[in-house]
């Protein structure tokens, strides 16, 4: 549950308050779990506002 409050607020904080408007931008990032695509040591910072690595040598950017 924790995940989806996270994810709420990074879509507030970090896409629409930037003036992304775009419905289907807003609905692909309130509904793709970001943390899912992490190691679990870093799951907790999926929804910050800075880019963690995904291994082999890739990043997931910032949202």
């Amino acid at each position: 549950m924790r995940y989806t409050g996270w994810r709420k607020k990074m879509v507030e904080e970090h896409v629409i308050a930037r003036g992304i408007n775009d419905p289907r931008i807003i609905a692909a990032m309130s509904e793709v779990p970001r943390h899912y695509f992490l190691d679990s040591a870093l799951a907790e910072q999926a929804y910050g506002n800075h880019s963690l690595p995904i291994g082999a040598g890739q990043t997931m950017t910032q949202p």
